[in-house]
């Protein structure tokens, strides 16, 4: 089932909004060191993170990295990330392009790209997957002590596979490299039960895409998907680079698809309708130059905003800075 995008002409121009005056600091690296150049190392390749509303608030979060076969618990004190245990996600002779992050009912989800690898167009099976953490909803806290050497208490699926294959505009786009428009899954949110999965690319005349499915079936052979894709209307050449759910639906950190110029951009999303309000640009002219958005975390939200941490790939412990964007 496919719900057509349209331009939303309606909404203004959104403001341009530059980083809060907040320095966030990381306690340590993100794990782990290795004979890795620097560029290639966890920490210079953070791709998403979650957090268990917990109370007092971010005492557990998990954050992934594209590059490794682990993720890594984390909290939030203040304006200071302290990285904790490493948790294995895959055994696969490839590391899994971890892209994206979510937390929902005592659940974090650690999604893969899906798509083939963005260096030498190469086959990589091991991105196919989804990886599902149990936790516990009030503390965030995992019932087994997490290895990072073999994989404990990790499910992982590859039925979202067919979903995409089957998906609507985007089933043409299956298995292509990222330079042809290739499918590329970078976000994911989980909300009411339903698993949105934010694609890089395709970008297809102005509309990015999100691929939508029954979270519990994602795990459960026989249950049906419900597979919906839904394109929004964000830009030419612009594609979703992480997902987060919200209170009343999902934020959207959008960019570009590849290197194209296009700035990287914040959109609301109610988890059904075929159009997105955007919120704010995002000025990241205070960023190093290479850094690509790839995280959005919320912080905290009222009616009136919604305070948000963005961290990238490319920045040394993901670069952490933080908006406050009017809703």
């Amino acid at each position: 089932m496919i719900l057509l995008g349209a331009v939303s002409a309606a909404h203004p121009k959104p403001p341009k909004l530059a980083p809060e005056a907040v320095r966030w600091t990381a306690v340590s690296i993100f794990e782990k060191n290795s004979n890795d150049d620097l560029e290639d190392q966890p920490r210079m390749n953070l791709s998403g993170a979650a957090c268990v509303p917990t109370t007092p608030k971010f005492t557990s979060c998990l954050i992934a990295n594209d590059e490794k076969k682990y993720a890594q618990f984390f909290s939030i004190d203040g304006n200071r990330l302290t990285p904790r245990k490493l948790i294995r996600l895959s055994d696969a002779d490839n590391d899994p392009d971890a892209e994206g992050v979510a937390y929902d009912s005592g659940f974090f989800y650690v999604i893969g790209s899906h798509g083939r690898s963005r260096h030498g167009d190469s086959g990589n099976r091991s991105s196919y997957a989804i990886f599902r953490i149990p936790v516990d909803p009030t503390t965030g806290i995992p019932s087994f002590e997490p290895d990072e050497e073999r994989v404990v208490a990790v499910v992982s699926s590859s039925r979202l596979r067919r979903a995409i294959r089957d998906g609507d505009i985007i089933k043409k786009f299956f298995d292509r490299p990222l330079a042809k428009k290739g499918v590329n899954i970078e976000g994911i949110a989980v909300r009411n039960g339903r698993m949105h999965l934010g694609l890089r690319g395709p970008s297809v005349g102005g509309n990015a895409f999100i691929l939508s499915v029954d979270a519990d079936a994602v795990f459960t052979e026989e249950r049906d998907l419900k597979s919906k894709v839904t394109p929004l209307a964000l830009g030419r050449n612009t594609g979703i680079r992480d997902l987060a759910a919200v209170e009343d639906g999902v934020l959207i950190l959008a960019g570009p698809t590849r290197d194209e110029k296009v700035p990287y951009a914040i959109w609301f999303w109610d988890g059904t309708s075929a159009t997105a309000k955007p919120l704010a640009t995002l000025d990241l002219s205070s960023i190093g130059d290479g850094a690509k958005a790839e995280i959005l975390l919320p912080l905290e939200e009222d009616r009136a905003n919604t305070r948000v941490l963005v961290m990238f790939d490319g920045v040394e412990n993901g670069g952490a800075v933080s908006f406050k964007l009017p809703r």
